[in-house]
């Protein structure tokens, strides 16, 4: 959760950088939680489909990752073609793992009702 909101977080700082050694920066944390990321994908997907199916899970994964890694340079161009900078589209990449780790935030409380819930 905390990878997805730092990757997040410094998407949306790429813009702010007006020194190389501050995108350096940027850059190198970026790459640290990304790396995070990809490094706790594989036992979180052995955790939820076991050990039979996570291979096919993994790369369903990785699958579905590509759609917006293929769409969203595209669309950073028309985004700059319209607005005349690439602010906007870094702003908007930070978005989407702000929202996700936000939803993820909830997993535990959500667990806990269920687990409420079978009690009763």
């Amino acid at each position: 959760v905390a990878s997805f909101f730092f990757i997040g977080l410094m998407s949306m700082m790429i813009p702010l950088c007006h020194v190389f050694g501050g995108l350096i920066a940027v850059c190198l944390f970026m790459g640290l939680f990304d790396g995070c990321f990809i490094c706790i994908m594989a036992p979180i997907a052995f955790e939820l489909v076991g050990a039979q199916d996570v291979s096919q899970a993994i790369g369903f994964l990785l699958g579905l990752m590509s759609i917006p890694m293929t769409v969203g340079p595209p669309i950073a161009g028309l985004l700059r073609d319209h607005l005349g900078s690439y602010n906007a589209a870094f702003y908007l990449a930070g978005v989407p793992p702000l929202i996700g780790g936000a939803i993820l935030c909830f997993i535990p409380w959500v667990h806990e009702r269920q687990k409420l819930k079978e009690r009763v």
